[in-house]
């Protein structure tokens, strides 16, 4: 039941979005709205396998119950992911660059804008990040069996973690420069990369332990380790403290120069109607997650912990919002307008969902997450 249910919510989101879209007369805002969710699921879906080679690179004993939950979020993504890839390459890119439409006055003079670069430079990132992290996540399939002397092993999926943290970092670049700085003309800054690829960080790490507390099947009776959830709290105030030090690094160096055609697309996020959309997320991201992961009472509570998480990925995807919507609407809309975007919302989450449900199916030996 659960899993035609999913599918319903997922026709659903398709079929709202190709329908507004084709019947729009402007159709910018629904396009900008698939940006927003695609940016967002492939963020955070991307990090479970990096989560995964972070906890094997720090010797986290604790993180392995995680790690396999991890991989597969990632790779069974992968798919979804490339069909909407190309969906907005090639569907919706004049919608949403400025530099693809051929009516757009006063182009940029940049060639790294062109279509033929966009699409390969992100192919490239994004196709060297799947193949090693596949490549990382079968040889744990064989580190698990024993199938090869285990010092070799471990060797090599060392290496290969240390090249799933490098392409994430390149992969999200790419994706940050596109679909933030390069969305709003002659607008650059050297710090929203890694302001784009911590927030993915936060918001991936809390996605992955919402799913962990979901699909992790544990004895009847049984709770989620005390230690562990207090470990994973830790990671989470890191990671929260991280976000807020880029989103003050960004911001503060942006008003510091003073500069009215870098200012104003980051200011714009927090003016008009999109202000309490900034401030929900300041509350939802770092305020309090911040004070609530305080109290060892939260951290030991795996029904909190995930309520936490979840305000978290709200918050993230907000953040997401922000960054793009305001460049295609200048009156400003609440972040839920109307049933095309809700449905985009629970269609992207059920297509993760669904995705994590099918690659259980096709390699069974791997539904057994938090075995490892």
């Amino acid at each position: 039941m659960i899993f035609f249910v999913l599918i319903a919510v997922l026709l659903n989101g398709i079929v709202s979005f190709a329908y507004v879209a084709a019947a729009a007369g402007e159709p910018t805002t629904p396009w900008a709205m698939l940006a927003v969710n695609f940016v967002f699921y492939l963020g955070i879906t991307q990090t479970g396998i990096v989560f995964s080679a972070m906890m094997r690179l720090t010797r986290s004993e604790w993180g392995r119950y995680f790690s396999r939950l991890g991989e597969v979020i990632t790779l069974s993504f992968m798919p979804v992911a490339a069909i909407v890839f190309f969906i907005i390459y090639f569907f919706g890119a004049e919608h949403l660059f400025y530099w693809a439409n051929p009516h757009q006055p006063g182009g940029h003079i940049s060639p790294w804008v062109g279509r033929g670069l966009f699409f390969w430079r992100n192919i490239i990132s994004n196709a060297l990040f799947y193949i090693t992290g596949y490549l990382y996540f079968s040889s744990g399939r064989r580190e698990k069996k024993g199938t090869h002397p285990s010092g070799d092993m471990t060797k090599r999926r060392n290496i290969l973690a240390v090249a799933v943290c490098f392409f994430y970092v390149a992969a999200n670049t790419m994706l940050a420069w596109d679909f933030g700085m390069m969305i709003i003309p002659h607008w650059e800054s050297s710090i929203f990369p890694p302001y784009y690829w911590v927030g993915n960080l936060l918001g991936g790490t809390a996605f992955l332990f919402v799913m962990a507390v979901a699909f992790i099947s544990k004895p009847r009776g049984e709770r989620m380790d005390g230690e562990l959830l207090d470990s994973m709290g830790k990671v989470f105030i890191g990671f929260v403290l991280l976000w807020v030090y880029m989103f003050w690094s960004q911001h503060i160096a942006l008003w510091y120069a003073n500069l009215p055609h870098l200012s104003e697309p980051v200011f714009r996020q927090m003016r008009g109607n999109y202000a309490p959309a900034f401030i929900f997320m300041l509350l939802t991201i770092f305020i309090i997650p911040f004070l609530a992961l305080l109290l060892r009472p939260i951290k030991l509570s795996a029904n909190a912990m995930a309520a936490v998480s979840i305000l978290i990925c709200i918050g993230v995807w907000i953040n997401r919002y922000l960054m793009i919507i305001p460049v295609f609407t200048d009156a400003g809309v609440p972040v839920i307008t109307n049933w095309t975007n809700i449905s985009l919302i629970f269609g992207g989450l059920s297509s993760t969902i669904l995705s994590l449900k099918i690659f259980s199916r096709l390699f069974p030996e791997d539904k057994t997450f938090g075995k490892e």
